[in-house]
This record gives structure tokens, sequence and C-alpha cells, in this order.
């Protein structure tokens, strides 16, 4: 008996559906990483298995192989693009054009043998190849554009403007977490270059002048990767180009409303709007003016913020946002002024002070919060976490604050914070 098509489509669909991968609501900020990563192992392991059964089964899984594609091994990165880019038999349309999240996970894990440098060998090797240019950057905005609604980028280095270049075309996307931003110097980097192929080090005493140029010999390995795959890159960078692009800035992401950006370039960021935006995950080492609302990229209406920097103080971040209701302070990476709070911030529930490796007291920031409530500046705020990465003796490290939080009326909570499921993956980007 023969099962029909639209019959079989079905079945195998709830057989590998995984609606937690799949997931871009608002929810994914309190996401376990973990369980959605093991999950989505099982599946895959389902959807291949089943693509192997039959011509039809092939056919039927086609449409399912590529909606999430998730890349953990830096040598892997060449065949994925050209998979993105491919065409299947029957199709008019390239295979990424069914991708709907994409995840790079790359000198993240315990398999890994190259470390972060790898994408940018040309900066750390005299004559290594340009293994890339930005051929990544390229398939995604030409091949992914009108389907991923969401993407995380691990483990590598990406300029601003780059940022920038691809995110325009993915006029869908929902969520985007890209760790290890660098920023866009005018002065150092030409926009939109095909990276340095030309970085001339002044000479100094310590540092004689250096050139690195993109003159690989492409037959020969490089310092992590063999010939083949060295050569694979080769032909990656060059099928790869920017797709057409007529819009000029600021370019506006409608749907997006989860965004973290490790490196905050106030002076990129702005070509943007994200009128959506309810979850903000950003490094901001300079003026924090650019998060006002009047400049157009942020909406008031953002509802967690999630922050490392310098200069602001707690009363001048939340005051960008009168509906922020969850606040998370990065202590070990930030320091922050005392507040002086003119205005009560109306919504503001929880306030957790986040610390990623190495535990310091937060009792700055907790007393600022404390004389916040004490003024009836935070009338709404239930509850302080302090989340170390490993467990401290709150009774003895957090007894007075913990008592002068009851009686406020405040919950106050330790909460240690998971190890990542990737050993050389930062605590930041786990949760």
């Amino acid at each position: 008996m023969l099962i029909p098509v639209e019959v079989l489509t079905a079945i195998v669909r709830q057989a590998t559906l995984v609606s937690e991968v799949l997931d871009t609501s608002l929810s994914i900020y309190l996401e376990s990483r973990d369980a959605v990563l093991k999950q989505f192992f099982n599946s895959m392991k389902t959807k291949v298995s089943l693509s192997l059964v039959s011509e039809t089964f092939h056919s039927v899984m086609e449409i399912y192989l590529y909606e999430v594609v998730m890349i953990f091994r830096f040598e892997y990165v060449p065949i994925v693009l050209q998979r993105l880019q491919s065409i299947p038999a029957g199709s008019t349309i390239p295979r990424g054009h069914r991708c709907r999240r994409l995840d790079f996970y790359l000198g993240v894990g315990t398999a890994s043998t190259y470390n972060d440098e790898a994408w940018y060998e040309v900066k750390i090797h005299r004559n290594a190849p340009h293994l890339t240019h930005k051929a990544l950057w390229k398939t995604i905005a030409a091949c992914c554009a009108k389907t991923i609604r969401r993407l995380e980028l691990y483990g590598f280095g990406i300029r601003m403007d780059r940022v920038e270049m691809m995110l325009r075309y993915l006029t869908q996307l929902e969520v985007c977490s890209i760790a290890h931003v660098k920023n866009f110097d005018p002065l150092r980097d030409a926009y939109d270059d095909e990276e340095p192929t030309r970085l001339v080090i002044p000479q100094g005493r310590c540092f004689p002048p250096m050139v690195f140029r993109d003159d690989w010999d492409y037959s020969k390995p490089s310092s992590y990767f063999n010939v083949s795959t060295v050569s694979e890159f080769k032909v990656a960078k060059e099928n790869s180009c920017w797709p057409p692009f007529t819009t000029s800035a600021p370019y506006t992401l409608s749907h997006l409303h989860t965004l973290r950006l490790d490196a905050f370039d106030p002076n990129r960021i702005i070509q943007f709007n994200f009128p959506r935006l309810r979850h903000l995950d950003m490094y901001s080492y300079f003026e924090t003016e650019c998060l006002s609302s009047s400049l157009g990229s942020f909406p008031d209406s953002l509802t967690h913020l999630t922050y490392a920097g310098n200069g602001a103080s707690i009363a001048q971040i939340i005051g960008f946002f009168p509906q922020l209701r969850f606040l998370i302070l990065s202590i070990e990476f930030s320091s922050f002024p005392n507040s002086h709070f003119r205005n009560p911030h109306l919504c503001l529930e929880v306030v957790e002070l986040a610390i990623w490796d190495c535990f310091m007291h937060p009792q700055p920031q907790i007393e600022d919060i404390f004389i916040a409530v004490r003024a009836g500046k935070l009338p709404s705020l239930r509850m302080i976490q302090v989340t170390p990465p490993f467990k401290p003796d709150a009774a003895e490290l957090f007894a007075f604050e913990e008592k002068e939080s009851t009686a406020l009326g405040v919950v106050f909570e330790v909460v240690i914070r998971e190890k990542p499921l990737f050993p050389r993956m930062h605590r930041r980007h786990h949760g």
C-alpha cells in the first residue's frame, strides 16, 4: 500500500518536529540552551535516517533537513555555504531559502582544534590565507534572507560594518545573537572592504614592519586546515556575492524582537530601526545616549535589558526604557556610578546582578537599588537576584542584604549560574 506524499509529509513533520528549536517567541529569553540543543541533535538523527530510507522519503525530508542548520566545526563552513547556495532537483530556489534558524558555534566545543583567530588567520600568521572574506555573510544574505527567523553566531569575530551589511537583508528576522562583534573604526577600516589585503604595522622598538597579504598558495595546507578544506574555502569565497540592495539607511527590521550584540557600536547601530524590539543584550563602552528612543533605533517599549558598560548609572539605564520589566546588569565587566533617581520607574520588576566567571560582590549596586526602593522610585520591584558562577556562602555573604530586602518587601535570591554545554562557551552566551 502506497502512502500519499501528503500523508507521509505530515507524519515525518510530527516525528521530527522540535517546536523549541523553531521557537522565535519572546519566551526564548528564558530558554534552556542545553535542552534545546539536545532535542535538536536527536531530531537531526531522525531526519537523516528517514532521508536515507528511499527516494520518496529523501524528497519529503528535503523540506525539513535545512529548516534548522547548526554548525559546530569550522571546517564544515564551506560545504554548508555550498549546500545553502545549491538548488535541489525540481526546484527553483536555493536550499538556504528553507532555513528558518541558523546557528554557528565555532571554536567553543571540546572537539575544536582551532581557536577564534582561525576565522582571521591573516591577522596572526604571515602570508596566511584569507579563508573566507565575507563568503558566510554574503551567503546568508543571498540565500536565507527570505525565510530566516533566528540567527546566532558564536566563536568568531565579525566587524560591525559586516553585521550591518548582512542584517539589512534579513527583513524577516525575529531573533539575532552575535557574539564577538568588532567595532568599525573609520580611521583604520574601509567600509565593506574584502578584508584588508595589506596590513602594515608601523616600525617601532618592539614591532618591525610586517606586511600581510592574501597570496597564499591554495594548493597548500594552512595553519589550521588541510589542503582540501583550504580549497573549499577558496571556492566558497569565489562563489559568493552580495545580492542587489537599493534601499538606503536607516534599515528597518520590523519583526526583530530580541537582539544581542557583544560590542555595541553606536555609530553603526543607528543605521537601523527596531520598532518591535523587546529584548536587548548589549556591551556598551560608549555614551549611552544612543539608547534613547528619540534617535529612532530602539523603541521605549523595551521590556528586557541585559547591560554591560561603563559610565552609566542604573537610574540612567532604566530611564531610557519606561516599560522595562527585567534588568540584568553585568557586574564583572562594568562600572556603575551612583544613581540619582529623579523620577520613579513604574514597571521594573526584577533586577539580576550577573557575575559570569569570577565572584565579585555587587554591594554598591544592591545599595543603589535599596535607596531607590526606600524613596519609592521602584514601586513594582519584587525581586533582586544575584547569579554567581559558583556557590558562595550566601548566608554569610548576603545575610545583611537579604534581611534588608525582606524588610523592604522585595525577594532576595542567590541563583547559581549553569555551566555552558560547551566548555569554551562563555557563560554570558549560555542563557
